[in-house]
């Protein structure tokens, strides 16, 4: 929770909080109302004859809490998701406030692997890449260290936000595939490419918005996995009252049988 209140103090710097709040609204309205005629469609199925008398009350109970329920919870959603929205629709914004330190340190780790003389005309386009992934990871999570230390205002809560999310593992174990497939696609490299090409190629793509694209990849696959968090909580608690009615429904089936 302290990592999205850290987000939305950021974004708060650079754009407007109401863009949220106004998605969070209307996503909640959405859910809310939805939910709300889905109950009343199907109020018949929904109050079926109880044994109980605290069971046909709870019945009653689901008509209003229901709808509450998706409510709150299409509001949560609908708050994450139009962060991620903003992230990617303010990508430029925010790459004005990473400092240079991360090119700079990527460009002297990409040297070493393939500048001067180490060769790379042997190994696969594949290979090339996901050597490459891992190094500029690697660089990305340690000056992140370093910037924490010794950086204050927006640029120090900033790689704070990202510190943080990089100790996921769940978040990590999906970064590796995602600075991949960045590099995959923005590179461009054939089969049997040489050194220099290869150098100039990465050297471009560094001094780029390589790692602004890196901290929105992963800043989004952190809310994505959260939206999936409230959807799943919201399927579980709505289990709840799906399998008390069908449980209802077949003791009623009993009785009229009987």
């Amino acid at each position: 929770m302290r990592t999205i209140v850290t987000y939305f103090q950021l974004a708060g710097e650079f754009t407007n909080p109401y863009g949220f709040i106004s998605g969070a609204v209307i996503s909640g309205l959405i859910a809310f109302f939805a939910a709300l005629i889905l109950v009343l469609a199907l109020r018949k199925y929904i109050l079926v004859p109880r044994s109980h008398k605290l069971l046909k009350v709870l019945a009653y109970l689901y008509m209003v809490a229901l709808p509450l329920l998706a409510g709150f919870f299409g509001m949560k959603w609908g708050f994450f998701h139009s962060l991620r929205k903003d992230i990617k629709a303010h990508t430029d914004v925010y790459a004005a406030h990473v400092p240079p330190v991360f090119s700079e340190t990527a460009l002297k780790a990409v040297d070493s692997l393939f500048g001067g003389n180490a060769r790379v005309s042997s190994l696969s386009t594949h290979q090339i890449i996901d050597t490459t992934a891992v190094v500029v990871y690697n660089v990305y999570g340690s000056t992140l260290e370093q910037q924490l230390g010794g950086t204050q205002g927006v640029k120090g809560k900033m790689a704070s936000l990202l510190l943080q999310i990089s100790k996921s593992k769940a978040i990590a174990g999906m970064m590796h595939k995602a600075v991949y497939n960045l590099l995959h696609d923005k590179l461009g490299l054939t089969d049997g490419a040489s050194n220099e090409v290869v150098h100039t190629s990465l050297g471009k793509l560094v001094n780029g918005n390589l790692f602004v694209n890196i901290a929105v990849i992963q800043v989004d696959q952190f809310l994505k996995g959260l939206q999936r968090g409230i959807l799943y909580t919201f399927l579980l608690i709505l289990a709840i009252p799906l399998v008390e009615v069908t449980i209802a429904h077949y003791r009623h089936r009993r009785q009229i049988a009987v």
